[in-house]
């Protein structure tokens, strides 16, 4: 049977292209998500400044979860400084420096020096200089508190030199410092942050945590490997919460991003590869049956001469196997560059560094062909079996005419998923959190399965209604397009069910990122009341800012926001859960100059120490109200379980939860404050307060002043930031049901060469056979579009119910256009082509021609 199978493809190469292709690009996908979330696991950058350290030692910035990927915490998790001399005593230590970062701008004739490229500055300790290692080229390394060494590169762009003064910025608020030295590091121009050095006295006084270091720097003795100089840290330390780090993974110690950004690059991969992987192996099955379908007689004449059901399904599955083991394959080298450019599309969406590295090895590819041979093959015996169990003597009756009606099986199975799915989507109706907005956003791909396995049922109906008005426009091309999607609904619904699973899915993940993007810009719009808005150029704000600011006479309130997240722990269908959710810390005096938070119960006033405000969302999740605790981790991994003192409306456009602003700025890396609302006392005029804000900026340089209008415009264009990145994702799923659509439609038509010929023979003329296929351009369309924006609309008003409290989804018009305007594109050209190449043949032959 293999012999045969091999036989029959080598002579129907043209027949198989399209499964080939279906599997090709499945495969594709498939090993593309694979290698990144690879990389989530194994990829990085290699270290810089901690390039001459054996081994890095760090503290835990992951919380381990159990069946899922550890939580990378956002915020800097440090060890205490006496930390460094106990390393520094064991056996096969040459040396241990406690590096301190500080974030911090060089000041240079009164205007902040910009940075090279989008590097940021960072003011370490002299100490641990050794471990990149930086070396003096001229001058002196620091000794006094009011010494500082820069690297050259900083101080040709300030323009100075070994000892010239400049001030340099903590926190936004200047300071004045002598220049003693200038220092150098092998590949300086190519470190990701630029490097100047404080004396370590004074790098621990600028530090968010005095007594406390970032990380400790190891050198090891020569012959002391980098392996037993970890293993006898790990011993040392035994019993203390740290990490050790070699290789490459010095890096994760050193950069932050690196670590958070290889944590959220598997969940971003992990989410969208279910979906993915899933809408992947629905085209290779509804391609796989469409190509069975189209050879119904070859398999009745094989029935009708003897060939056993088994002998069918072994005949089918050998030559599956044989066209998508070379296809799957084939795919997975294409797989690998689209890898690659996704994380180029993610890094300009901020969510991996630039230099984020790819870990590339064999097993996405392996992986990917295994899952497509398996995915094929089952489809495969699913399509056998209709002709091969078809009777002999019925087999060859049915070949050349559609069978009617579907099967009870089949229609069950679609009614029960469609069900499932109106079901799904109609979740956050009665159940309040997160949990049922999920399932509202996932139903969409059940109904699309429901309308798959419905689909001739529901082809004949919808064409039922559309022959009367299609008739009307074009009597005769109207007449023959009518008839003929009339009697062959299973190939019209083989070809409009992809433009309906890419409708569907676009739609619910576009519009679902337009309904919360919209509803957070309008929240933040209306929640902030102040009349201005302070924030910095720099890292943050500092305490004494505010204060500055909170004592110019016109300010009736200062209020400072810090932004963060928090980890919270609560019960989920009775299992206990760990998420992330965006966290802002405040001062609750006077927020009624500057914040409405809609406040639904409690107040906003009994925002002290051990207490907690959280938004309606996050508090129908967690399944809390007032007075409830909420077990949760800050940013540095501390554990914190405050009592809930008020619920409010607007989490979408300031966080799910707001703590004390002293609270979570204790947490977070730079103890500074993001931005400072500020308003006016009275009703007068507020210019004159804008005034006195920007004659701050002659003591604080880095001070931003705008009003609560440009805030709103700058947090639209974070959020836009963020929504780029799934937007990447979405990209590279549309483009591949784009194809995938091509390839369904252009299998479709190119059978259809016969059919052409004979309707020519008996009289019609070219052109209008070519208008009858414009004509069913036109139903494949309607319907699509239809039944496609039908099947989004439950998830998406659902979903924008629990998020928004509204059950009208913000959908965009122009890009609802667009959407519909692709498809309609899509089916125009994949209809239009084969059908001109079909008729170019001469209806004699064609019409005589094999199938």
């Amino acid at each position: 049977m293999r012999d045969i199978a091999r036989a029959t493809v080598r002579d129907r190469k043209a027949g198989f292209a399209g499964v080939f292709i279906a599997v090709l690009l499945a495969s594709m996908l498939v090993t593309a998500l694979g290698t990144l979330m690879e990389s989530g696991i194994r990829g990085g950058v290699p270290p810089q400044r901690y390039a001459g350290a054996t081994v890095v030692v760090g503290g835990a910035q992951t919380i381990p979860v159990v069946e899922d990927v550890d939580t990378h915490l956002s915020e800097r998790v440090r060890l205490p400084a006496e930390i460094v001399d106990d390393i520094g005593a064991l056996p096969g230590v040459e040396s241990a420096a406690g590096d301190i970062s500080i974030p911090v701008t060089v000041i240079a004739g009164g205007r902040p020096v910009a940075a090279s490229g989008d590097r940021m500055s960072f003011g370490h300790g002299w100490s641990s200089a050794a471990l990149a290692p930086f070396t003096v080229r001229s001058g002196a390394e620091p000794t006094d508190a009011d010494d500082v060494v820069l690297t050259s590169d900083l101080a040709a762009r300030a323009r100075v030199g070994v000892g010239d003064r400049i001030d340099v910025a903590v926190g936004s608020v200047p300071h004045a410092y002598t220049v003693t030295g200038i220092a150098t590091a092998a590949e300086e121009e190519n470190l990701r942050e630029e490097a100047l050095f404080f004396t370590d006295q004074r790098a621990d006084e600028l530090s968010a945590d005095p007594g406390q270091v970032d990380a400790v720097g190891v050198i090891a003795r020569p012959g002391v490997s980098p392996d037993q100089l970890a293993a006898q840290v790990e011993t040392a330390l035994a019993g203390r919460d740290v990490r050790t780090y070699t290789g490459d993974q010095r890096a994760d110690a050193e950069f932050l991003d690196v670590g958070r950004a290889r944590t959220e690059l598997v969940l971003l991969t992990g989410s969208f590869a279910g979906t993915s992987i899933m809408i992947a192996m629905f085209v290779v099955a509804s391609t796989l049956t469409l190509s069975v379908q189209q050879r119904r007689r070859e398999f009745a004449l094989l029935r009708a001469v003897a060939a056993t059901p088994r002998q069918i399904h072994r005949l089918i599955g050998s030559e599956i196997l044989y066209v998508a083991g070379v296809a799957a394959v084939t795919g997975t080298a294409p797989g690998f560059i689209l890898a690659h450019l996704m994380k180029a599309g993610f890094a300009a969406g901020g969510l991996l560094p630039d230099d984020f590295g790819l870990a590339f090895s064999p097993i996405p590819a392996v992986a990917s062909v295994l899952l497509c041979l398996g995915s094929a093959r089952i489809a495969g015996w699913i399509a056998a079996r209709k002709p091969a169990r078809t009777s002999p003597t019925e087999a060859l009756g049915q070949a050349a005419v559609e069978p009617a009606g579907l099967s009870r099986t089949r229609m069950t199975f679609g009614w029960l998923l469609g069900a499932l799915g109106l079901a799904s989507s109609t979740l956050p109706v009665f159940l309040p959190g997160s949990a049922a907005l999920a399932g509202a956003a996932g139903s969409v791909l059940l109904l699309v399965i429901a309308v798959a396995l419905l689909g001739p049922s529901l082809m004949a109906a919808a064409t039922a209604a559309l022959a009367v008005p299609l008739r009307r426009v074009s009597s005769t091309a109207g007449y023959l397009a009518a008839a003929n999607t009339q009697a062959n609904s299973r190939r019209l619904a083989a070809a409009v069910t992809p433009l309906i699973l890419a409708i569907a899915i676009v739609s619910v993940q576009l519009f679902a990122q337009s309904t919360v993007s919209a509803a957070a810009g309008e929240q933040s719009a209306r929640g902030v009341v102040a009349d201005f808005v302070v924030t910095s150029s720099g890292a943050g704000l500092s305490h004494e800012v505010t204060e500055a600011v909170a004592g110019i006479d016109q300010v009736a309130a200062a209020t400072p926001v810090v932004r963060g997240s928090v980890l919270v722990r609560y019960r989920e269908f009775g299992e206990t859960t760990k998420a992330p959710f965006s966290a802002q810390g405040i001062e609750p005096d006077g927020l009624e100059y500057t914040l409405d938070l809609d406040v639904r119960q409690g107040t906003l006033g009994d925002l002290r120490e051990g207490r907690v405000a959280v938004s309606q969302l996050a508090a129908d999740t967690f399944g809390v109200g007032i007075g409830d605790s909420v077990d949760m981790t800050l940013g540095d991994g501390t554990e914190h379980r405050p009592t809930v003192a008020a619920i409010y409306g607007r989490g979408l456009g300031f966080g799910d939860v707001t703590l004390p602003r002293d609270v979570l700025a204790a947490h977070t890396t730079t103890g500074l404050d993001s931005s400072i609302l500020v308003g006016a006392v009275g009703s007068a005029d507020a210019e004159p307060l804008g005034t006195a804000l920007r004659q701050l900026t002659e003591t604080f340089p880095e001070l931003l002043v705008a009003d609560a209008a440009a805030l709103a415009v700058a947090g639209q264009d974070d959020r836009d930031a963020e929504s780029w990145t799934g937007a990447i994702a979405l990209l590279v799923l549309f483009g591949y049901l784009a194809v995938s659509v091509v390839n369904t439609l252009v299998m479709a038509t190119a059978e259809r060469g016969r059919e052409f010929a004979l309707l020519q023979l008996v009289g019609a003329a070219r052109r209008q056979v070519e208008r009858m296929m414009w004509a069913e351009v036109l139903i494949i369309v309607v319907i699509a579009a239809a039944i496609g924006t039908l099947v989004s609309v439950p998830p998406l008003a659902a979903f924008s119910l629990g998020m928004t409290e509204s059950a009208l989804p913000a959908i965009p018009v122009a890009t609802y256009a667009v959407i519909i305007g692709v498809t309609a594109l899509l089916a125009a050209v994949s209809i239009g082509i084969p059908t001109r190449t079909a008729l170019r043949a001469a209806p004699v032959r064609a019409a005589a021609a094999r199938e």
